[in-house]
């Protein structure tokens, strides 16, 4: 039994990264390690990070509190009549978007937490699940027969080589599945106070048995709207007291949560990803307006990975796709 009063690490193997850290400053245990990425890998990122934006703009909802009443943060999204665009609330705008090893979209989904009255329907987590659900049609017990080969377990390593592309930074929970799923790394376009770079933590704390995904801010990828959904989340966060995010139809209650949630319905955010929508439509020339058409990552020599010209025409094509049959997440892509 350990010492309670002992002021040293409770593992006993000296090589566990929770020894490593125990007498270290907490910013080294939140620091990331890694050089830049290079310019080339960093517009094969902003593709897929134009593509979540295009989604949460087609897909924009901004009545947390339902379509009556007033939204002060939301003239925009306001009609002549007085409601909001949008009708029934179908959960945040937080969404997230899988992308393979070859640099094929897989899937998307948002936050559902509200439709299912849940905390823990986040996107990330939804995504995962979804994913797993694709390698997984069969049923054992009605299809196996005595003397069959073992059932083929490298579904344990799908997302080994999968890239997840988030409108915000994950929670611990969704980072802990996406630990357990083996997802290689996550790209995040906002940063989430609430969150105190639990990414980064488990990402430190984990070994390579059970890596945590590596956290990816995507200022680091040279998208110019992390910044500037920071600074926009920063002023709703310091104004909102005063200036109210909603208040009811007879003028009784008003919320002045400084819910990072609400935020995400505002015109401010919603201006933001319109802008990251409008940039993906315009690479799309023929040819494509990119700086590196002809990149291909290396994913262990696969000639199936997409350059980078083609990533962005898959990536036009689902999001085609998803606007036509999603409904804030969607069916596998055929």
């Amino acid at each position: 039994m350990s010492d309670p009063n002992s002021s040293g690490p409770p593992s006993l193997d000296p090589n566990d990264p929770l020894t490593r850290y125990w007498n270290k400053p907490v910013s080294e245990l939140v620091a990331l390690t890694g050089g830049p990425v290079a310019p080339e890998a960093q517009e094969r990122h902003r593709i897929y990070l134009y593509l979540l934006m295009s989604l949460l703009h087609t897909f924009w909802n901004g009545n947390k509190r339902g379509p009556e009443g007033k939204y002060p943060w939301r003239p925009k999204q306001r009609r002549k009549n007085g409601i909001y665009d949008g009708g029934q609330y179908l959960g945040h705008n937080i969404a997230c978007l899988a992308v393979d090893g070859d640099g094929q979209v897989i899937d998307f989904d948002f936050n559902h937490n509200d439709i299912f009255s849940s905390s823990v329907e986040h996107a990330e987590s939804r995504l995962v699940r979804r994913i797993f659900s694709l390698t997984q049609l069969y049923n054992d017990r009605r299809i196996r027969k005595p003397g069959d080969p073992p059932r083929d377990t490298n579904y344990l390593n799908v997302l080994s080589k999968v890239t997840i592309y988030t409108s915000l930074e994950s929670c611990a929970q969704c980072s802990g599945i996406m630990a357990l799923g083996k997802v290689k790394s996550i790209v995040y376009m906002q940063s989430d106070p609430g969150q105190y770079f639990v990414g980064n933590i488990m990402y430190n704390l984990t070994t390579d048995a059970l890596r945590a995904p590596l956290p990816v801010s995507a200022d680091k990828v040279g998208l110019k709207h992390f910044g500037q959904l920071n600074e926009r989340y920063r002023d709703f966060f310091s104004r909102v007291a005063k200036e109210p995010f909603y208040v009811s139809p007879d003028g009784k209650k008003k919320d002045n949560s400084n819910a990072i949630t609400s935020f995400l319905c505002t015109d401010a955010a919603l201006d933001v990803f319109a802008d990251g929508k409008s940039i993906f439509e315009s690479l799309q020339g023929d040819p494509p307006q990119l700086d590196y058409p002809d990149y291909k990552p290396n994913v262990g020599g696969e000639e199936a990975a997409l350059t980078n010209a083609e990533a962005l025409a898959d990536a036009a094509i689902f999001l085609d796709y998803a606007s036509s049959f999603g409904k804030r997440g969607t069916p596998h892509k055929l």
